[in-house]
């Protein structure tokens, strides 16, 4: 749907769908679609990021496009659920590498189930996935990333699924999966030593000393999958970075040469030239896009949909939480504004619409101190804490709340009543899922003295930057890109906020920019939830309709007032209305000219052929109040009156521009008309007068006279002619014979005669120079500059100018 949209707003204010502009914006999310998307047991294409997308305008034209990010499935990339399938990046690039890309990448095998990561899905559509890779690879080149550079990443996250760490009684731990961990270190620019420390010890801090510990199995195990969720979370989201640094061409200078230049230097630098840390801009979108004067930016917002599995976890809960509070941003908007401002106003409001309200719900999840969210993040920097105590906590904080139940089957599951369903949450995970850190034992191999990979080592600059170079300190940073430590720090909480905190204050930060917006709503429902081509489940539809309270908006936008206007507003908008009467135009008088415009429309309609239907209005003391009805019969008297403005205007232009034309567009008309009559004139009369015409010889038979073959031989010969090839036709002369004397082409001549000489107002008269510029195809004729225009003069009609001495060429 984003798309769509985007490609109608390019079509009408970014210059069309075939600039520079959108073709980057559509690989961008051709990339990313493989890269964020995933099949899971209800959508076999199942967007795992969501975005907002701000389109910025500078005088009513894109200029910019930015996307930002909010992806919480981390962890399907090391863990996958039974029955779905990791991101399809991983299975497009087996289907669609190269064997010899396959040997650079040390990926020996291109089957998904000889990779742990992947070996829990059936393998799909291998055709489909080598296709759409393809066209992955060619997206990528058209926004200036370096393939391998990716690639290398990706089959690192891959390989690093193969190494297993196995306890052996001994000092140190046993790897399963040797020659892998070794690739891996390959791939990554590191050594294979470096990469085992890194993974299998852990550095603490405790009251200023630092000291080392080994890694258990389990552990080490654990450390592996942290690493390659953040190289492939980060590789992610710098590819974001780079894509949002892009600028790209203005739609004004789309086609010229200095742009392509640009585009291409652009497309040579190296990818590490984006920043994988957050700025301000993806933090806090009201501050930095729309500033400047003139400047706006028109926001689409594609989130994640409710969702609800077999086993929901710490994921379905954010993902729900945000559809939670959409839909509150829903209700706020079509239910709860349009009633208060009624009340406000003292407008009586016949109607009303009872909607389900999901504040509680919210308020459950968010509530300082009390709320599921406030908890998590109080039990997830505890040492002493587990996910049992955090079930504990919930239930004995919410036990009275009507949205949430307790499980007490089951002492790490609770359920919550969200606005579309009950959904029951599994969380013996969720500590460790909501830490989402990685050691700095980890991040140490990528400094640059160790890592020559320069792109690997980019993704952890910020925190290679905080550790200036020395060994491990027992930092904990997130793994998704955050704001660098203090040095000075020794607290590794401190050092690192949770992942439901992260994504609540990113959330809250959007809906700022969405409560100071004018939003319009787009509500998309299945058809069937076996995702099957021209199949309507009544069922899974009406459960759909209800969940997002389409009836009530229904009966509200039918019997209340869905459209409130400004009084100064409404008064621009429909002032065309009043034809007759003079308006006040001032502040205070808002009011009654409204009241004129309001019945200047009652008199539009019943002149006009609309059908009878009734329209009802309210004024306020700030606004007009308009039904459905009333909203939409003044936006089609006003379609109408712009298309008849529109038709007058452009006739009257019309009309200016032939006016305008019209002394150019006669002469030429005059001198074709001309040309006609001169060669009528010329297949009517004879050109000399006294010759007589040869006598016809039509209906003679007399052969032709033969000669000798000899003859001809000898003479073709002489003349260096081909027997077999008749000579061509000599082409036109470019001159003309006066006197002995050959006169090239431009030459001047006189008029002998008028001409035309039929006419009364002939173009040239007797005695005129004129300018010849060579023969016309006509026989008999030639052509003249005159005024602009070009004649086809009978050449009998004209003699070389001499002035007593002929320049030319004697013959």
């Amino acid at each position: 749907m984003s798309q769509s949209l985007l490609r109608q707003l390019y079509t009408i204010a970014g210059g069309g769908t075939e600039t520079k502009s959108f073709k980057h914006l559509a690989a961008s999310f051709t990339v990313l679609r493989s890269l964020g998307c995933a099949k899971t047991a209800s959508n076999s294409d199942s967007s795992r990021i969501g975005y907002f997308i701000e389109v910025l305008l500078l005088d009513c034209a894109i200029y910019r496009t930015k996307l930002h990010c909010y992806w919480l499935d981390h962890s399907r990339v090391v863990r996958p659920r039974w029955g779905e399938r990791n991101y399809h990046i991983f299975y497009q690039m087996l289907a669609g590498l190269s064997q010899d890309e396959r040997v650079k990448l040390h990926l020996n095998s291109c089957s998904a189930h000889a990779f742990a990561y992947l070996n829990k899905s059936k393998a799909d559509n291998t055709e489909r996935d080598r296709i759409r890779f393809e066209s992955w690879r060619s997206c990528l080149a058209v926004l200036g990333i370096p393939f391998f550079d990716v690639m290398r990443i990706l089959a690192a996250v891959l390989l690093l699924g193969n190494v297993q760490f196995v306890e052996d009684g001994g000092y140190e731990l046993d790897i399963k999966g040797n020659n892998e961990i070794k690739s891996v270190a390959a791939l990554l620019g590191v050594s294979g030593v470096s990469l085992y420390r890194g993974l299998t010890t852990r550095t603490h801090s405790l009251k200023g000393q630092v000291f080392k510990t080994l890694c258990d199995a389990q552990m080490a195990n654990q450390t592996r999958d942290v690493l390659a969720k953040t190289l492939y979370c980060r590789m992610v989201l710098t590819i974001v970075k780079r894509l949002n640094s892009l600028k790209r061409p203005s739609i004004s200078h789309s086609s010229g040469s200095s742009d392509d230049t640009r585009i291409n230097d652009l497309c040579i630098k190296p990818l590490r030239q984006s920043s994988p840390a957050p700025s301000k801009s993806s933090t806090n979108h009201s501050s930095s896009s729309h500033s400047s004067v003139g400047e706006g930016f028109i926001g689409i917002v594609d989130m994640f949909g409710f969702e609800t599995t077999q086993c929901n976890r710490l994921e379905q809960l954010c993902m729900n939480h945000c559809s939670e509070t959409l839909q509150q941003y829903y209700n706020q908007c079509i239910f709860s504004k349009m009633q208060a401002t009624c009340r406000e106003e003292d407008i009586q409001y016949d109607i009303q619409v009872e909607y389900k309200d999901n504040t509680p719900c919210l308020e459950l999840l968010t509530m300082k101190d009390t709320g599921i969210l406030s908890l998590l993040e109080k039990q997830t920097f505890k040492p002493t804490s587990d996910n049992h105590t955090l079930v504990q906590s919930i239930n004995r904080t919410q036990q009275s709340n009507s949205v949430f139940q307790a499980e007490p089957d089951n002492e790490d599951m609770f359920t919550i009543k969200h606005f579309a369903g009950d959904v029951t949450y599994t969380a013996n995970d969720f500590l460790e899922a909501n830490h989402d850190v990685i050691n700095d034992d980890v991040i140490s191999i990528f400094q640059k003295h160790t890592c020559n990979f320069g792109f690997a080592g980019y993704l952890f600059a910020p925190e290679l930057k905080a550790l200036q170079g020395t060994s491990p300190k027992g930092f904990m940073f997130r793994i998704s890109p955050s704001p660098p430590p203090s040095e000075n720090s020794g607290k590794s909480e401190e050092l690192a906020s949770s992942l439901s905190q992260d994504f609540h204050v990113r959330l809250e930060s959007l809906m700022k920019t969405l409560h100071q917006a004018n939003p319009h709503f787009v509500r998309c429902i299945r058809s069937n939830e076996r995702e099957e081509a021209n199949c309507f489940d009544s069922e899974a539809v009406r459960r759909q309709v209800r969940h997002l309270q389409l009836p009530e908006t229904v009966q509200l936008m039918a019997g209340g007032y869905p459209h409130q206007i400004r009084f100064p507003l409404f008064v621009r908008h429909y002032r065309f209305l009043v034809r007759h009467r003079k308006l006040k135009g001032l502040m205070e008088k808002a009011q009654e000219d409204c009241k004129v415009v309001l019945d200047c429309f009652l008199q539009a309609m019943d002149q006009s052929k609309l059908p009878y239907i009734s329209t009802r209005w309210a004024l306020g003391t700030r606004h007009v109040f308009l039904s459905e009805e009333a909203w939409q019969c003044l936006e089609y008297l006003r379609d109408s009156r712009q298309l008849k403005a529109a038709t007058l205007i452009q006739s009257l232009v019309r009309r200016w521009l032939c006016m305008k034309h019209w002394p150019t567009l006669k002469s030429v008309l005059q001198a074709k008309l001309i040309n006609s009559k001169c060669i009528e004139y010329l297949d009517t009369e004879p050109i000399y007068e006294g010759i007589q015409s040869p006598p016809s010889s039509v209906g003679k038979t007399s052969e032709p006279d033969r000669c000798e073959a000899g003859i001809v031989e000898q003479t073709c010969n002489a003349y260096g002619l081909d027997v077999n090839h008749p000579p061509p036709i000599p082409k036109s002369r470019p001159y003309t014979v006066s006197g002995g004397i050959k006169v090239d082409f431009p030459q001047t001549r006189i008029m002998k005669c008028n001409f035309p000489d039929t006419c009364s107002e002939p173009l040239l008269v007797a005695g005129e120079p004129v300018l010849v510029t060579g023969v016309s195809a006509t026989k008999g004729l030639l052509v003249v500059e005159h005024n602009s225009c070009t004649l086809h003069v009978p050449y009998q009609f004209t003699q070389v100018k001499t002035n007593g001495l002929t320049v030319g060429t004697k013959i």
